[in-house]
């Protein structure tokens, strides 16, 4: 989840009862991208993610006469709605804006048959009260998070004229599910005896992996080319792999060969299940109702 939350006195108190939650669409570009200022995040970027609405959900937060208090940006990752950054306009920090739009995503994930949420949470910034209020809890150890560039470039086992896949499953033949640098994070079933399955996510131009089978870091070549035809086809140029905080050795190989950590400090995976989610057989439906902030 983004760093945009803060806990400043607000410049405007949230004291207006009509702010409405509701899903992002084409008209609100431009608003999103004024209070998102992702990396390589363009016009581009968000006309395609609010396109694909059954993988990505952009949720904001309106003042009755149509103006955004916030903006929430998620994706489905398998069976969980990842939460990738929420964004508060300046007038609105300190309002519980930030709040308000995180738990009309998570009622969105849940009414739409997502079997939970989850998020990358760093436990020492204002992020993780956020996550605390979600009732994210951690699905295995700290992380750090590489972006390792793939060594061919992107789109090219992609037909001409056809839309990218943005999330699925992998098998990576030859992964370690006994010992792994990390445990796969999110339950996905290992229904291939050639390996080990992980769900991955186009996030912008990078393929995340919900775990690391490698043995360890000399294994990582292997794992990229597993999961370069995935890759192409998403049109992804990165990946983001895992590594245990605490392993020393791993983060000094990663810093090595030129791989770039994504936070200064670890992160958690924290992730919510809903009781009574449909089963994971059960299809992810990509509209719901208009939700109203808590």
């Amino acid at each position: 989840m983004a760093a945009e939350i803060d806990a400043a006195p607000p410049a405007v108190p949230w004291t207006e009862p009509g702010l409405t939650a509701r899903r992002l669409h084409g008209g609100d570009v431009d608003a999103a991208l004024r209070l998102c200022p992702f990396e390589d995040v363009d016009a581009g970027v968000v006309h395609r993610e609010l396109a694909a609405e059954g993988d990505y959900c952009w949720m904001g937060l309106f003042t009755p006469d149509g103006a955004p208090a916030a903006v929430h940006r998620a994706m489905r990752w398998h069976r969980h709605l990842l939460l990738k950054g929420v964004f508060v306009d300046d007038r609105f920090r300190g309002s519980g804006a930030a709040l308000g739009v995180a738990f009309a995503v998570r009622d969105w994930a849940r009414e739409a048959g997502y079997e939970g949420v989850a998020a990358w949470v760093e436990p020492n910034r204002p992020e993780a009260r956020l996550a605390a209020r979600l009732r994210l809890r951690p699905a295995g150890p700290l992380l750090h998070r590489y972006l390792v560039r793939l060594p061919h470039g992107s789109g090219a086992g992609r037909p001409t004229g056809t839309p990218p896949r943005a999330s699925g499953t992998l098998v990576v033949p030859g992964g370690d599910e006994t010992a792994p640098l990390v445990r796969e994070l999110l339950g996905v079933p290992r229904s291939s005896p050639a390996g080990v399955r992980l769900a991955w996510v186009l996030d912008r131009s990078r393929l995340v992996l919900s775990g690391n089978p490698c043995r360890s870091t000399g294994d990582l070549d292997g794992l990229l080319a597993a999961v370069g035809d995935t890759a192409a086809s998403a049109g992804a140029t990165a990946v983001e792999v895992v590594v245990e905080a605490a392993d020393i050795p791993a983060a000094l190989a990663m810093a090595g060969r030129g791989a770039r950590r994504l936070s200064r400090s670890p992160v958690a995976l924290g992730t919510l299940s809903f009781a009574g989610a449909e089963s994971p057989g059960g299809s992810i439906r990509p509209a719901a109702r208009e939700l109203r902030a808590p």
